[in-house]
């Protein structure tokens, strides 16, 4: 690799903005590099921009690597490529043979690596999701926080891969076990508080997961992830009224994030709860769509609301047509298959029955660890019943989701996002003609969340 007049002499070793040894040609590059992180933990600014500008560094490994973390957050299979021809280029500087983990340093046992410890299990996670073994990312970025509690970026891509493998019980204690290195007062103290706050809320602690976001955001009320943990918890608790008014008054904080859509969405879920289907719409059509983004972060939410619609009996069709010829290159190889679920969706409502087909197909075929155990697990399942429903087969959508419900969690998402099978149930049940499992249906889900009750039985009726 061209080193840029910069030998490997120039290489020293810093403290990140967190407290965390990582080698560079010189503190400004780590500068450059500390923002980049903090701009994905923050849901904002550029990280891909700054990763570039600290990636020129030759000798800041770190930043080569979190370009690539950047890319397989895209989840498309152009972006792995990329990712892997740019850990590739990391390996060979480093001497590493092709496909090869980078070795651990152990100074007790004198074993030499080629990258620096800390730089070495970033390498290996992001080598594993390149390779499509999720699972094995996390384990090397377990590792890391071990090592270094205090490694930031270690814990967010961490709690984000368990959010994609539909590991809720981690999305928790990945989080948990490194508080007491992050006390009050200390740089990044309130992200983390955020962060926890998200798997807080996704294994049913409410109130400590609005206390945890609350107390970020009193401290930066520009933590779009934090605003994020917040929106869920009303949306679990059915403060659909009180949602709105939080994401409204706060929409100044987050509406310039590139995770703004998906703050959207979460409003347009408060507004079909109150039967305000007008509202949800025109969210849809604005801040969602108003761009046509074909990021899968915002295909998956234009998808998902464009169904609910639909299951409460507005005709999407021709909006529906429009997303499906939007994102038509962007569905080939599968590389997640939440984002294929909710492309069956887009495809489903605008009719394009053989291209949902040859979506499900292709998912029968994936051989990547992480995608193989999810298809196997609930996702061609998933798949097939979001199919059976768009062609008008309700009582096979029933035979699918009934028995997939406690298992959807392996095809990765929030409760907020696979809330759509239970809808989606609701409406299969209702319109085959299965009145007791209809009603059975919005009563758990009444018992669950009172106010819920008035468009869960608007569902039941079957208005789409």
């Amino acid at each position: 690799m061209e080193r840029h007049g910069m030998d490997k002499a120039a290489r020293r070793t810093f403290q990140d903005r967190w407290g965390v040894a990582v080698q560079a040609g010189s503190a400004e590059s780590v500068a450059v590099l500390d923002a980049a992180i903090e701009d994905l933990v923050a849901l904002g600014g550029d990280p891909v921009g700054g990763a570039e500008k600290a990636a020129a560094d030759e000798d800041l490994v770190l930043a080569r690597i979190y370009q690539a973390y950047l890319l397989l957050y895209g989840t498309t299979p152009a972006g792995v490529g990329i990712a892997k021809a740019t850990l590739d280029r990391v390996a060979a500087a480093a001497g590493i043979p092709d496909g090869a983990a980078a070795g651990i340093p152990d100074g007790a046992a004198g074993l030499a690596s080629p990258l620096p410890e800390r730089e070495a299990f970033h390498f290996n996670a992001a080598r594993s999701w390149e390779a499509g073994d999720w699972e094995a990312a996390t384990r090397w970025l377990e590792r890391a926080l071990l090592a270094n509690p205090r490694d930031l970026l270690a814990l967010k891509v961490a709690q984000d891969l368990y959010f994609l493998v539909g590991n809720r019980l981690e999305l928790r204690d990945v989080t948990a076990r490194v508080l007491p290195d992050w006390p009050q007062g200390q740089p990044g103290w309130g992200y983390v508080q955020g962060i926890y706050a998200f798997g807080l809320e996704e294994n049913g602690d409410y109130r400590q997961a609005q206390d945890r976001a609350q107390a970020a955001l009193d401290h930066n009320p520009r933590d779009v992830w934090s605003v994020h943990a917040m929106a869920h918890v009303y949306e679990m608790e059915g403060n659909h009224h009180a949602g709105v008014e939080f994401l409204s008054t706060s929409a100044p904080d987050w509406s310039g994030s590139y995770f703004a859509v998906h703050n959207w969405w979460h409003k347009g879920l408060y507004h079909l709860e109150l039967l305000e289907l007008d509202a949800a719409l025109a969210l849809y059509d604005d801040p969602i769509r108003a761009n046509r983004s074909t990021e899968w972060l915002n295909v998956v939410d234009a998808a998902a609301l464009l169904w609910r619609l639909s299951l409460f009996g507005v005709d999407v069709t021709e909006r529906a047509r429009q997303l499906a010829a939007d994102i038509d290159e962007l569905v080939s190889e599968p590389v997640y298959i939440f984002n294929d679920w909710h492309a069956v969706m887009a495809f489903g409502l605008a009719g394009d029955h053989e291209r949902v087909t040859r979506i499900i197909e292709a998912n029968k075929q994936v051989t990547a660890p992480s995608a193989k155990r999810a298809a196997a697990a609930a996702g061609l399942d998933l798949l097939e019943a979001f199919a059976a429903y768009a062609a008008g087969e309700p009582g096979r959508t029933v035979e699918l989701l009934a028995d997939i419900r406690q298992r959807a969690s392996a095809v990765g998402g929030s409760h907020a996002q696979r809330d759509v099978i239970d809808l989606t149930l609701i409406v299969a049940a209702a319109r085959s003609g299965n009145d007791p499992l209809a009603r059975a249906l919005v009563a758990e889900r009444t018992a669950r969340k009172p106010p819920a009750a008035p468009s869960a039985r608007r569902l039941a009726a079957h208005v789409s």
